[in-house]
């Protein structure tokens, strides 16, 4: 695995990187509350304004026994592939990161985190070593994707990068897309941590050129959605509201990434904005929002994370562990 010859991790990079981190944590638990239902019926029940901070899981959402501060399954699955990572000194063991996840599969509390059974069939057959399947809701579910935002966090070039994210995808999914996404997710955060700008429309458009790029090389499929990415977006001044192009995400990759990636490019300039958006959004909201966040956190800084939210969230020990595993990494 090459090693990048720029590896000093300033301050501010360690906030980024701690931002990632935690940004995904308490997005995933800010989306947990209505997860299931569509955009109109959530601002119907909860409204804009209660979304902004973590409340119980709406009654007739997916997830109703939802608790202010829970960390649901896609953030969960990222911690134990940071855990992973840096027990391994920044390298992917993938009977390892097996091992992690068969555990999960065994543990109440991540069961109770609404993994769903698309997300849960997959995790089983890379636990009993059974062929992965073709099947396109399972094989494009996007838990493959949504769990590599730490990879992004590692001191490693882009190419060691895009092997590792497409590797871990690669165990649970068997569609190119899952591994796409994946590689998309963990670059984008990395060059955010690394201090990347998107201040003006040029600077977004040469982004999702770049990304597109990556996608095309490992699915083009997954590449022709990226390179739909709400096409009727204005990039030009922040966002007032959702466009009706990215309400109710569904949990496939295809749709749930771009998706994603866009409501952070509209909301990019207020970290609160961008999450709170994608919590709202409809459909899989906690993870559009565990990835809206992520990618906010690695924009931002976790300095730009509300107290508020940090302070609520459950697993605060655990979380600041693996910032700190991962800031070792880079000494």
């Amino acid at each position: 695995m090459s090693e990048l010859t720029d590896k000093k991790l300033t301050e501010e990079m360690k906030d980024r990187l701690r931002g990632a981190i935690w940004g995904a944590c308490v997005g995933s638990s800010l989306g947990g509350s209505c997860v299931g239902l569509n955009h109109k019926e959530i601002l119907a029940t909860a409204g804009i304004s209660v979304l902004r901070d973590f409340v119980p899981g709406l009654s007739k959402s997916q997830m109703p026994d939802h608790k202010p501060g829970d960390i649901h399954a896609d953030a969960e699955l990222g911690l134990a592939l940071a855990e992973t990572l840096i027990a391994s000194g920044g390298k992917l063991p993938p009977e390892s990161l097996k091992g992690r996840y068969t555990q999960l599969l065994e543990c109440n509390d991540f069961l109770e985190g609404g993994p769903g059974p698309l997300c849960l069939a997959a995790l089983r057959r890379m636990a009993d070593d059974s062929p992965l399947v073709d099947d396109e809701p399972e094989s494009t579910h996007v838990s493959g994707a949504a769990r590599a935002f730490p990879i992004g966090c590692l001191p490693i070039d882009d190419d060691a990068r895009k092997e590792i994210a497409m590797t871990q995808a690669g165990m649970s999914h068997r569609h190119h897309a899952v591994s796409a996404a994946a590689a998309v997710i963990a670059d984008i955060i990395h060059h955010f941590i690394r201090g990347q700008r998107l201040d003006s429309v040029d600077e977004v458009r040469e982004f999702v050129s770049k990304e597109f790029a990556l996608a095309k090389g490992i699915d083009e499929r997954f590449a022709d959605f990226w390179d739909d990415i709400a096409p009727d977006l204005d990039y030009t001044k922040p966002a007032d509201d959702l466009p009706y192009s990215l309400v109710n995400v569904q949990s496939s990759v295809n749709e749930c990434v771009p998706t994603s990636v866009g409501i952070f490019l509209i909301f990019r300039h207020d970290l609160e904005e961008a999450i709170c958006a994608a919590a709202r959004v409809g459909g899989d909201t906690d993870t559009a929002a565990c990835i809206v966040g992520a990618l906010s956190g690695a924009y931002h800084g976790a300095k730009k994370i509300p107290a508020r939210w940090m302070e609520q969230l459950k697993e605060r020990d655990r979380i600041e562990a693996v910032v700190n595993g991962l800031i070792d990494l880079w000494d």
